[in-house]
């Protein structure tokens, strides 16, 4: 049945919002009209079809050039949207005629985004062909929500969601987590307690997946620590621990963009019950081929050759999982 008003015009809303866009930008009609190779009396027309769908006056006309009214600015913010939006689609279709992949988007933990990513370049770009890398860096929670979103097709992170909710998970590495004090500190080390008589903990927030890990583990070892400094980023918490009054508790991946930055640091076995966390690409399951498979072996020798090279003392405490050739 259809439900369109009798009284509702039938257009080509897209064209209809371009030339608005034009017109919003321009102040004028005519030289809108002109921009878009079309008359002014066609340009008109669509202006005025989209003031009776929306049913409100989108332009004050009354005034030298024409101004927007609060409606007008209003479609303006959408449109500015959905003509990007289309301006993708278009562009993805047009690389389908060279690639069965026209663009990969992938999901990164924000501490080893700047270190995955020139190796990722060069392995999606250089040699799968793919036409463009589209990367985001975030937390894990962010990862999960751009999957269910269908905004990447896999990422690189530290969570795993349940089983059987349409994902698939290649594990990359197994990492320990460690004490980071300042590079200075020369008090005990074999005794939180003490340690914290000295420092304070520079943590990350319960909002974030490795702040909640974190904390839980402190629970169960029966843990009340001084806290300091709250943070949602790495580099933050590790900014704590330089000005030589707090400890943090981090693992490599967590470390590598402040050492490589030049952070000097003392890192240090935890002087209670180990913890640990692996870092996993997840992918959604669908016709990706080896290329999950393939970036997460690219994932695992970029970081173990950077551990190797920024904590040498540490690196090999990090256990590297085996990841199958075939496709899945």
């Amino acid at each position: 049945m259809n439900t369109r008003d009798k009284h509702e015009p039938d257009i080509n809303l897209f064209r209809a919002i371009e030339v608005f866009m034009a017109v919003a930008e321009m102040r004028q009609v005519t030289a809108a009209a002109s921009a878009l190779r079309i008359t002014q009396s066609a340009a008109s027309q669509h202006l005025k079809n989209l003031e009776v769908i929306f049913g409100m006056p989108l332009f004050d006309r009354a005034t030298r050039p024409i101004t927007l009214t609060y409606a007008g600015e209003m479609l303006q913010r959408h449109g500015f949207r959905l003509l990007n939006l289309i301006d993708d689609l278009k562009r993805d279709m047009q690389h389908l005629g060279a690639s069965s992949l026209p663009a990969l988007r992938v999901g990164l933990l924000a501490s080893i985004a700047t270190t995955l990513t020139p190796g990722l370049y060069e392995l999606v770009g250089k040699q799968m062909k793919v036409p463009e890398l589209i990367l985001s860096a975030g937390l894990a929670t962010d990862h999960f929500a751009a999957l269910n979103d269908r905004r990447i097709e896999m990422a690189v992170t530290s969570e795993k969601l349940q089983e059987g909710l349409g994902y698939n998970f290649t594990s990359i590495l197994e990492e320990p987590f460690f004490l980071v004090l300042p590079s200075g500190y020369d008090g005990p080390v074999d005794d939180i307690h003490k340690i914290a008589r000295h420092l304070s903990l520079a943590r990350f927030g319960t909002s974030t997946p490795v702040g909640r890990r974190t904390d839980q583990h402190l629970q169960r070892c029966r843990l009340d620590l001084p806290r300091a400094i709250e943070a949602d980023r790495t580099s933050m918490v590790m900014a704590g621990v330089i000005t030589g009054k707090c400890f943090a508790i981090l693992s490599p991946t967590l470390l590598i963009d402040g050492v490589a930055e030049g952070m000097r640091l003392r890192i240090e076995p935890l002087p209670f019950a180990p913890l640990k966390r692996t870092i996993r690409l997840v992918c959604r399951r669908e016709d990706l081929g080896d290329i999950p498979h393939r970036i997460a072996r690219e994932c695992q020798i970029i970081l173990r050759r950077a551990f190797e090279t920024l904590f040498p003392a540490i690196a090999g405490q990090v256990v590297y999982h085996e990841i199958a050739n075939s496709s899945h």
